[in-house]
C-alpha cells in the first residue's frame, strides 16, 4: 500500500481540508468542514500546520493529526487537535504511521508531554493510542442545561466579591490547574472570561474560566471550561455557587449552558450541577504520554 506522510505546512490547504473531511467520515458529530472554518482552528485553536500531518494514499488526501505545541507552565506539551483517517482505508495502519509521525515530530521539539482527548465510547481510538504508549489519565464530563435557571438557586449565606478578569490573570491563582485538557487551559481559551472570587478576607476563595457565544446581540450559549475551590475551604458549596452564578449569567434566560471536560474527581462540583438540572450528554478521556525527561 502506497503511503506517503507531508507535514500540513508543506500541503495545499484545500488537500488539507480534504484529509480532515474524509478522515472524520461517519464520526460520532459532524465534522466537516470548510477552508475558512478549517483554517480557523490555527488561530483559535493554537494548531500548528509545522506540526501537522497529512497521509496521502495513492495520491490522495487520506488522514490527517492536527497538532499544536506550546510551552504552559514551563514545560514543552503537545496536543492532538484531531486525527483521523479516510473511512474505508481504516484498519489498515495508516493512522497509526500518522501517530507515530506526529510523536517524532514531537520529540523533535523536545515536547515533555503528548496529550489528547478521544470520546469514551470510541474504543477503537482509544486502543490505537494506548498501543503507542498513551496512558489514560482521567475521564471528563459534559453536562448540559438548556432552560431559565430558577430563582434563587445559587443563592448562599456567605459574601464574596467577584473579579471579572482576562483568562491569563488567572495567573494570580496559586491552585490553579494547570494539568487540564488543552481546549480547557488559559492560555487557550481566546476570547474566553474568568473569574477570580474573593473572601472577607481578601483571599482567593476559586475562580472559574468560561467561554460565552453570542447571536444577534445576545448571549447564545456558555460553555464553563474551568471551576476550582481553594483547598481546605468550609464554604466550597457557597463558593461553587457563587462561581456558577457569575459564570452562567444572565440566569432568567433559556439557552445552551454547558460544562466542557470537567473532570470525574469533581465529585462535589458535579453532584451540584447534577442538583441544578444538569445532564450528562458526553464523557471523554484525556490521555497523556511522557516523551522528553530532561
Amino acid at each position: 500500500m502506497k503511503v506517503e506522510i507531508k507535514r500540513l505546512s508543506d500541503c495545499p490547504l484545500k488537500d488539507g481540508v480534504e484529509a480532515y473531511n474524509r478522515g472524520f467520515e461517519g464520526y460520532f458529530y459532524d465534522q466537516a468542514k470548510t477552508i475558512e472554518t478549517f483554517a480557523s482552528r490555527f488561530g483559535l485553536e493554537g494548531i500548528s500546520p509545522e506540526h501537522s500531518v497529512v497521509a496521502y494514499y495513492e495520491g490522495k488526501p487520506a488522514g490527517i493529526v492536527l497538532s499544536g505545541i506550546k510551552r504552559i507552565n514551563g514545560e514543552v506539551i503537545a496536543w492532538n487537535g484531531g486525527t483521523g483517517v479516510a473511512k474505508e482505508l481504516r484498519g489498515k495502519g495508516i493512522g497509526k504511521q500518522l501517530m507515530n509521525t506526529a510523536l517524532d515530530i514531537y520529540r523533535e521539539n523536545q515536547v515533555k508531554y503528548a496529550t489528547l482527548e478521544a470520546i469514551s465510547r470510541n474504543e477503537g481510538a482509544i486502543q490505537l493510542y494506548q498501543s503507542l504508549g498513551f496512558k489514560l489519565v482521567k475521564k471528563m464530563k459534559f453536562l448540559q442545561y438548556n432552560e431559565q435557571f430558577p430563582k434563587g438557586i445559587f443563592n448562599n449565606i456567605s459574601t464574596y466579591h467577584a473579579e471579572l478578569v482576562a483568562p491569563i490573570e488567572l495567573n494570580k491563582v496559586d491552585f490553579y490547574r494547570n494539568e487540564t485538557s488543552w481546549q480547557n487551559h488559559k492560555d487557550n481559551v481566546h476570547g474566553g472570561n474568568a473569574v477570580i472570587l474573593w473572601d472577607e478576607q481578601n483571599e482567593i476563595a476559586g475562580y472559574s474560566l468560561f467561554k460565552k457565544f453570542y447571536k444577534e446581540g445576545a448571549v447564545s450559549s456558555i460553555g464553563l471550561l474551568q471551576l476550582e475551590v481553594a483547598k481546605g475551604r468550609d464554604d466550597r458549596q457557597d463558593i461553587m455557587k457563587a462561581l456558577l452564578k457569575h459564570s452562567f449569567s444572565p440566569l432568567d434566560r433559556a439557552f445552551q449552558r454547558t460544562t466542557v471536560n470537567t473532570p470525574e474527581e469533581n465529585t462535589e462540583l458535579l453532584e451540584l450541577l447534577a442538583e441544578c438540572g444538569f445532564k450528562q450528554w458526553e464523557e471523554q478521556v484525556w490521555m497523556v504520554k511522557q516523551l522528553y525527561n530532561p
